[in-house]
Parts: structure tokens; sequence; C-alpha cells
């Protein structure tokens, strides 16, 4: 099963060249799953760990101010680079995406929605082994 999540992530990194990192994470504890990495100096699991707490910390900033309203993605923007996190509030992993700042943002978003319900897929299996 992991290696089923491992090649879709790698599937869809092939569809946008300024994928520079990727990476499916549970939520709970932030273990990376699947990861995907073009450069050597990136730490995608470490990065995962970390992108965790802002997952449930975005989730529960969102209730206390907008508590009807669901979130899309958790967009991190730097001088170089976008950090895209993707999570559904039904899944127990989320969907983690660097790009170079050159890569369209627009694209990268419709590529991981693109992927998501195949991604969804996994979620009863993570449930059972991850949780």
């Amino acid at each position: 099963m992991i290696k089923q999540l491992q090649n879709l992530l790698n599937q869809m990194s092939k569809e946008l060249p300024g994928i520079l990192a990727a990476a499916v994470v549970t939520v709970e504890d932030g273990m990376s799953i699947a990861e995907v990495r073009r450069r050597e100096d990136i730490e995608t699991a470490a990065a995962a760990a970390y992108l965790a707490s802002i997952v449930k910390s975005n989730a529960k900033a969102i209730n206390l101010l907008a508590d009807d309203e669901d979130v899309e993605d958790i967009l991190i923007t730097t001088r170089h680079y976008h950090f895209i996190i993707r999570h559904v509030d039904d899944q127990p992993f989320f969907i983690f995406v660097m790009t170079s700042k050159e890569e369209w943002l627009g694209k990268a978003r419709l590529l991981i929605k693109k992927y998501e319900a195949q991604f969804a897929g996994f979620a009863s299996y993570f449930q059972k082994n991850y949780q």
C-alpha cells in the first residue's frame, strides 16, 4: 500500500517541474508516509513533523475565527519558495508540496486537487495503521 502511495506521489511530482519536495504526512504525529524530493538539502521528513503542528494549530484558529469555514489549503510563501499544505478535515493525513517561486501557484494547487481523490483512497489504510 505504501508503495502505491509513493508511486502516486512520484506521478504527481512529474507533472509539475517546479516541485522541489512533496510528502503525504499523518496529521497526528507528523510522520512522512511517502515523500519525493529533488534536492538533497531538503529535509522532507523533518519538515513534515513541523508542518503537522501548523495543520493542527490552523484548524484551531479557524474554528475560533470562522467555525463555519473549511480550509482549502495553507500557503506559506518565502522569497524563493511556495509551501502548500492541503488537508481535508476527515482525512488522517495532509499533502505537502514545496515549489520554487517561479512555479505557477495556481497550477500547483490544481495539481494537488487533481490527485486529492486518489490520495483519499488511502484514508482507511492510514486510520488502521497509523492512528
